[in-house]
């Protein structure tokens, strides 16, 4: 039996695959002793589909989908105990149905942790209106005036780590083999990251790359023939990191709606945490987490990139220390979604004495 005071339910709406932002933001509420009730868009919404058959289908088929979705979510008004309904991104979520939540006097907040709030759905935009406060991991949109005018408030929480996914693992020899490279990139394609990867194997020609992610098939023959052929999630990912010599670190360009890209990643915290040697992008947020040449390598876009490579590459007992420095402080400083579960349920504790 917990020691934990009882506490009541709390609606939760997002992905719950292995190793998912979403999914390691609820395991943190559940370890804090909260009962989720969930409804997760990817069981009505198949996102992987890949053939040309299926993904006309899904896409003739979304409305349905849609709307099928919208329906499991408003069965959670008859959880009249419920604390609030906490929303991880939105995708598919109607603004009607998120009204029907305000409505009953249902606190209902956001975290959003992707570059635009314009790319993945005009919905998510809709919706923004109807949270009583949105917790978002891109520190640039704390300024951007267009979007203070759609949300009621706006908070800047930190994406973190899993630590029932991101974390230390054994491997064999077996694995090893599998998944050893100098460097790998999991993530994914977009064409800056694609510039950048350019400029590193060019540079490099008997670089040992391996590239998994979604998307890769866009990439041109130079980049694309590093590419595994499909993406890589959960346990894999923390194999991949812990057999890879260097693992990058590449940051998202900006999107529609905005005038800056990714400064920090879910990347940033989950490779560190993983035991994995960090190769980051440099930018002004990372080294605010995570010290330069320490505990981690930074490069400055795709010119700079293949001499820190080879530095890197030299020197493994550099590579070795300044890995073990990186895990320990993900750790010692709590890197995961404790920080962002931290400030959303601060925001919610003051809203309720208000």
């Amino acid at each position: 039996m917990s020691d934990n005071p009882p506490l009541n339910p709390i609606g939760f709406l997002g992905a719950d695959w292995w190793g998912s932002d979403a999914r390691a933001a609820g395991a943190e509420l559940r370890r804090r002793g909260y009962l989720l009730i969930e409804r997760h868009y990817e069981d009505y919404f198949p996102t992987r589909w890949r053939s040309t058959v299926l993904r006309s289908l899904r896409r003739c088929f979304r409305p349905l989908m849609e709307k099928e979705y919208n329906r499991a979510i408003l069965e959670l008004l008859d959880v009249r105990v419920m604390d609030f309904l906490l929303v991880f991104k939105g995708m598919l979520l109607s603004p009607a149905t998120l009204r029907r939540f305000r409505d009953r006097s249902i606190p209902c907040y956001c975290i959003y942790p992707d570059v635009s709030f314009r790319d993945h759905g005009a919905n998510i935009w809709e919706c923004l209106p109807f949270y009583d406060c949105v917790f978002t991991t891109k520190s640039y949109h704390i300024g951007d005036p267009i979007l203070l005018k759609q949300v009621r408030e706006l908070k800047l929480v930190s994406h973190g780590f899993d630590p029932e996914v991101h974390r230390r693992v054994s491997v064999s020899s077996d694995v090893q083999r599998l998944y050893s490279c100098d460097v790998s990139f999991v993530g994914y394609w977009s064409p800056k990251k694609e510039q950048i990867l350019n400029a590193l194997v060019t540079a490099m020609p008997n670089i040992d790359l391996k590239i998994w992610g979604p998307s890769w098939n866009l990439a041109g023959g130079g980049v694309r023939k590093y590419w595994q052929g499909r993406g890589a999630w959960g346990d894999e990912v923390a194999a991949i990191y812990a057999c890879s010599r260097i693992n990058l670190g590449l940051l998202s360009e900006a999107g529609s709606g905005t005038n800056s890209g990714d400064l920090t990643t879910a990347r940033t915290w989950q490779i560190p945490a993983s035991g994995g040697f960090l190769l980051h992008e440099q930018s002004s947020e990372f080294v605010e987490h995570f010290q330069p040449d320490v505990e981690a390598g930074v490069f400055a876009g795709g010119e700079d990139l293949p001499k820190h490579v080879d530095r890197w590459l030299k020197d493994e007992n550099g590579r070795r220390d300044a890995a073990c420095r990186a895990w320990n402080r993900a750790n010692q400083q709590h890197y995961t979604y404790a920080r962002a579960i931290d400030q959303v349920l601060e925001f919610h504790s003051n809203r309720a004495r208000r």
